[in-house]
């Protein structure tokens, strides 16, 4: 057994991780056009940092979070907060799982509580 050293805890907060996004998220309803090709994203973990700047500008408007995180996480495309608003919801919530899931936030709440 060895210990982690810094350069250890720190690695995955610059990772970015391509995340394909399946065609029916991408094009809801029964007009979806046929594809052949990936559409994919790119995405970077939230750090605590991050999270605490998202928090505080959402202080007024919890409705916000959900957005900030997807325009600080996602790289390309790169998205104004204006355009993120225009997502639309099932988008959002795929973004948002994906999120979640890169940035270690899966597990049940308290689940490391004794």
């Amino acid at each position: 057994m060895s210990l982690l050293n810094p350069d250890d805890l720190l690695f995955g907060a610059g990772t970015t991780f391509e995340i394909a996004i399946p065609s029916e998220v991408l094009y809801p309803g029964e007009n979806s056009p046929p594809t052949t090709a990936e559409k994919t994203v790119q995405l970077r973990p939230i750090t605590i940092s991050t999270f605490q700047l998202i928090m505080k500008a959402a202080r007024q408007d919890t409705g916000l979070i959900p957005l900030l995180m997807i325009k600080e996480s996602l790289v390309q495309p790169n998205l104004s907060l204006e355009q993120v608003k225009q997502l639309h919801l099932g988008l959002v919530n795929f973004l948002i799982e994906q999120i979640r899931q890169i940035s270690g936030l899966t597990g049940k709440k308290n689940s490391h509580t004794p």
